[in-house]
């Protein structure tokens, strides 16, 4: 068996070791000793960051028990696992539609801590004073897939994100210093910084992310369009099948060739708990900019809210949509968003998400406690509302209303690419959390330096 440092006799300790070492042990050459029968429980430290601290996992067979008393060891195992090398800079898109920037010395990914908002005149504005720069790229999601072009195309499709280097130059203060994404909505734009990747997701954007070609200033074509199918993941278990093979590769690069090498390939792969699958998890919180079709609205709502969407596209104002279904008393519901809100239009609908007759209405007109009775009990409302300060006022209002009403309330704000969910049961989904609403990158890391398999 082996023993960690702390039980090693203090002249069989390396030079430079401190005295006060935690009882984790650092396989190394020359650091292991023979114990009678004791199992010892310390996890193996395999260090492959640095060349000085490369540990052969080929060691790992000479720690396992003799083989009558063996048994499953691989739980206690540490596994340190880096970026691959890259040595080239370029614009990529991650596993669900993140987009990343990588390069040699840094991988950048958005942070969703920071998002900050703009309305209607001030996207305007900023668009205009980004299209006479030359030193931003945009992606736009064309009927052939995803291209990068050089500054900001007059016109921009449903689905379009613009990459400006310095967010000081920008023709709108903002509170950040350094490059930034902005993804334009419908009457708005959000933009994020582009910060430093934590481990997990700079592992990812090194292997599995897919590069794209810028073509000629200014232009938009399909010479270096990526398909959705090499980046879209509607879900963990998605991203994970997307990241799986690359990771796969990765590891078999990085380990040499041992009798644990599948195992410790097994740890990462395999499993709720494993790495692959954590980090399609947690790739699900970075902002995703583009969705299969490309006609399709940025955080566009189920189908059963087609109307009311279609309702506040062409109206006149900027507006976002309160949907309402679960009710348990539709007439109390009026009678508590009465209370709640003080300009809106209601909207009623079938339980196929068909318009009742007599809606739109203003929320405080006879014929909105009227369409209240007439809606079956399957029956969805609908509120049309100006679009709050920030998603940030949305939510809480989103929050708010499901309190008062006992409803399951969606709310939808199509400026910024904002749909999110909050269940009856107070289970809550959506991308809220790209919003500020959620973690950010400090938080939702998956520590690899820790990462550990149990059996």
């Amino acid at each position: 068996m082996i023993m960690s440092q702390s039980q090693a006799p203090a002249a069989s300790s390396p030079a430079g070791m401190d005295p006060g070492v935690s009882s984790c042990l650092t396989v190394q050459p020359g650091m292991t000793a023979l114990l009678d029968s004791c199992d010892i429980d310390q996890a193996a430290n395999l260090e492959l960051r640095t060349s000085a601290g490369y540990a052969q996992p080929q060691t790992i067979s000479l720690f396992r028990p003799d083989p009558p008393r063996r048994r499953t060891r691989q739980e206690d195992i540490e596994f340190i696992l880096r970026p691959r090398q890259l040595t080239t800079r370029d614009i990529a898109l991650l596993p669900g539609g993140a987009v990343t920037i990588r390069g040699p010395d840094a991988i950048l990914v958005c942070d969703p801590a920071e998002a900050i908002s703009f309305n209607a005149t001030e996207a305007h504005r900023l668009h205009r004073g980004l299209a006479a720069r030359v030193d931003v790229s945009t992606l736009s999601h064309t009927a052939k897939g995803i291209v990068l072009s050089a500054r900001v195309p007059k016109l921009l499709p449903p689905q379009a994100v613009t990459i400006a280097p310095d967010a000081t130059k920008s023709p709108i203060r903002t509170p950040f210093t350094g490059p930034v994404l902005i993804q334009w909505g419908i009457r708005g734009a959000v933009a994020w910084p582009l910060v430093t990747a934590p481990a997990a997701f700079a592992v990812a954007a090194s292997i599995a992310a897919s590069p794209l070609v810028r073509s000629g200033s200014g232009l938009i074509n399909s010479i270096s369009a990526i398909a959705s199918d090499s980046w879209y993941a509607e879900d963990a278990e998605a991203r994970s099948r997307l990241i799986a093979p690359a990771l796969a590769e990765h590891l078999n690069d990085t380990l040499a060739a041992s009798d644990p090498r599948l195992d410790l390939m097994a740890a990462f792969m395999e499993g709720s708990d494993g790495l692959v699958r954590r980090i399609g998890e947690m790739l699900g919180m970075l902002p995703s900019c583009f969705l299969p079709d490309p006609a399709a609205i940025p955080g566009a709502p189920p189908a059963a809210w087609r109307h009311g969407i279609a309702h506040i596209f062409n109206a006149a104002d900027n507006l976002a949509l309160l949907g309402l279904d679960r009710m348990l008393a539709p007439i109390a519901t009026i009678h508590a968003l009465r209370d709640l809100i003080d300009d809106a239009e209601l909207l009623a609908f079938d339980d196929d998400g068909a318009p009742l007759p007599g809606s739109p209405t203003p929320l405080r007109s006879d014929t909105a406690m009227l369409l209240a009775r007439n809606i079956a009990a399957h029956g969805r409302l609908g509120l049309a509302i100006p679009t709050p300060a920030s998603p940030v006022d949305l939510y809480a209002l989103a929050h708010d209303a499901a309190g008062v009403t006992g409803s399951q309330i969606t709310a939808i704000a199509p400026c910024w690419g904002f749909c999110h969910r909050i269940d009856t049961d107070g289970e809550e989904c959506g991308n809220a959390g790209w919003f500020g609403m959620g973690a950010g990158l400090d938080e939702m890391d998956v520590p690899l330096a820790d990462f550990e398999h149990r059996t």
